[in-house]
């Protein structure tokens, strides 16, 4: 079997999900500190290598450390796993459904054409499936939009699916994906696989008042600042890693 590269993980991780390696540093146990840095928190899930690199919030994203930029352009870092959360564009969307994108786009539409392309295969689904069903959730696959504000209203959402035909909106997948290309190459980005995978905390407003959008934009944040529970966001992160690490280069579970 073909050794499988380390993983790149754009968030936050859960708590006691990383193993500290040899090489991890005198600051590994200040989890979140680490994660902040501009190198990342390195260490290991099962038998995988990870880096957890927190990328930061909308357009301004964070510059990876040179030590990390470094292991991007040797080839060492084969994968980027971002597991984050979304607005719904789709009406159909309740809160707490998983979207795996399909395809990434800008609003703006300046999208690096390497960074477009997804992970995917039967298998990954099949464990997303598995995760969702658990949570008593959907899972969809659809694009993704990669947006620099928040998109609140109701009738700017229902506008952007159907000009964009994405189901989901979020403001940082793709503008570090289009940072990352600019301090590598197109090449060195074509080579690692990227799987996107997001979690809706807002759904679309059922009706276009001040309160509804007040709502709206409350959710959102909550997703983002209150991300413990056992249907929020580092529960599914945790659910996604631990699968994750039982996936071959291929993808298929092993």
């Amino acid at each position: 079997m073909k050794k499988s590269g380390e993983i790149l993980f754009l968030r936050v991780p859960p708590r006691g999900l990383i193993r500290e390696t040899k090489d991890a540093g005198p600051r590994w146990q200040n989890r979140l500190s680490c994660v902040f840095a501009s190198n990342g928190l390195r260490g290991r899930v099962g038998q995988r290598d990870i880096t957890c690199f927190w990328i930061g919030l909308s357009r301004g994203v964070r510059k990876p450390g040179l030590q990390l930029l470094e292991r991007i352009r040797a080839g060492i870092i084969t994968e980027i796993i971002d597991i984050g959360c979304a607005g719904a564009l789709d009406p159909s969307l309740r809160r707490g459904d998983l979207v795996l994108s399909s395809r990434d786009v800008a609003f703006d539409r300046v999208v690096p054409a390497a960074v477009q392309a997804g992970y995917r295969g039967a298998e990954l689904h099949s464990l997303l499936l598995d995760v969702a069903r658990n949570r008593g959730v959907s899972l969809h696959t659809a694009p993704i939009l990669t947006h620099e504000r928040f998109v609140g209203r109701r009738e700017e959402r229902i506008e952007l699916a159907e000009q964009t035909g994405c189901m989901a909106v979020q403001m940082e997948h793709l503008w570090f994906l289009g940072l990352l290309q600019s301090l590598t190459s197109v090449d060195c980005i074509n080579n690692i696989r990227v799987t996107h995978l997001v979690l809706i905390t807002d759904a679309v407003p059922r009706s276009t008042g001040r309160m509804a959008n007040a709502r709206s934009a409350w959710n959102a944040l909550s997703g983002y600042a209150l991300p413990g529970g056992s249907a929020g966001m580092m529960s599914l992160r945790r659910e996604v890693l631990s699968r994750w690490v039982h996936l071959d280069p291929a993808g298929n579970i092993f």
